[in-house]
């Protein structure tokens, strides 16, 4: 039992590693195709929409197409190895039911892909790789040697989660709808209130492309950037809060990684706006976001009652 716990707990470690690499190559490919790999950044933003990847993107294609379909097959073995397993590790199964069918969805939606201008596309994308990456998380803390520690903050944490998964969602449609430069100046966006619209939060639009292949920029992207903008105050105000409590609570450790990431998230943020988004800066800006929901994740299990 001890050497099949082990191989499971491996192939979910490689399967993890695979996710990571593929939602950073993911990242980096969608930003190459966006613009912000072009030598006049940022005047080519949002250029490219026909799909047309840079050369020096191509084997990036490549590279994830091949870590893509690895990722398939070592799902597709966590999923039987969870069916056998499924007396003595019941958890397990479920979890890998839903790894699977998130693996096939993406697989489906991989037929749209090459289509930008559909926003739909690009959100369920980022949305099903972060969670697939959340799910395997999930599965090794079920091996891990720390064990679940009750505590009364676990509603908060799990609080924490959910806002914390509606920030990524709003970053998914500011990326799908490449409303990241919408807005350059900071604090605020001049007028954008008064410009604001609620058709902006439809994931099924479909962008406006003009000749040459560069998307029409207009309320909906000011609108998702500025509250985008807004509620990772809030997001921020209320991780740091928890942080500090987890602190207080002989959590020490734990506050302040939680502290210290929501912080530099914070001034990456900030710097991709002040910067007009420096290609390093946006990637680091996304792995971070996956760093905070693997956080939380975590302190979920951990402090579950």
């Amino acid at each position: 039992m001890f050497e099949s716990n082990r191989f499971f707990h491996g192939l979910v470690l490689f399967a993890f590693a695979l996710m990571a690499v593929a939602i950073v190559l993911s990242a980096q490919m969608r930003l190459s195709n966006a613009g912000l790999s072009c030598s006049d950044w940022p005047a080519c933003y949002g250029q490219n929409l026909a799909g047309l990847a840079p050369p020096h993107a191509q084997w990036m294609n490549v590279l994830h197409r091949v870590a893509a379909s690895i990722l398939g097959f070592a799902i597709l073995a966590i999923t039987y190895l969870a069916w056998q397993r499924r007396r003595t590790a019941p958890v397990d199964l479920p979890l890998a039911l839903v790894l699977s069918a998130l693996t096939a969805f993406l697989a489906a939606l991989g037929k749209w892909t090459p289509y930008p201008d559909l926003t739909i596309v690009a959100l369920c994308n980022l949305l099903a790789g972060m969670a697939i990456l959340a799910l395997l998380w999930r599965l090794h803390l079920g091996y891990s040697s720390r064990q679940p520690t009750p505590s009364h903050l676990h509603s908060w944490v799990f609080s924490g989660l959910g806002l914390l998964a509606l920030q990524i969602t709003l970053g998914g449609m500011v990326s799908a709808n490449f409303a990241a430069l919408s807005c350059t100046s900071l604090p605020g966006c001049d007028g954008w209130l008064q410009r604001a619209t609620l058709a902006a939060f439809n994931p099924y639009q479909v962008l406006k492309v003009a000749p040459g292949s560069h998307f029409v920029a207009g309320e909906i992207q000011q609108t998702l950037h500025m509250t985008h903008r807004l509620f990772a105050l809030l997001v921020f105000c209320y991780l740091a809060w928890l942080g500090v409590r987890l602190f207080r609570e002989n959590m020490r450790r734990s506050g302040v990684l939680l502290i210290t990431v929501i912080t530099l998230q914070l001034v990456l943020g900030v710097s991709a706006v002040a910067f007009s988004l420096p290609l390093f800066v946006v990637l680091m800006h996304n792995a971070t976001a996956a760093f905070l929901l693997l956080i939380l994740v975590t302190l979920n299990y951990r402090l579950r009652q």
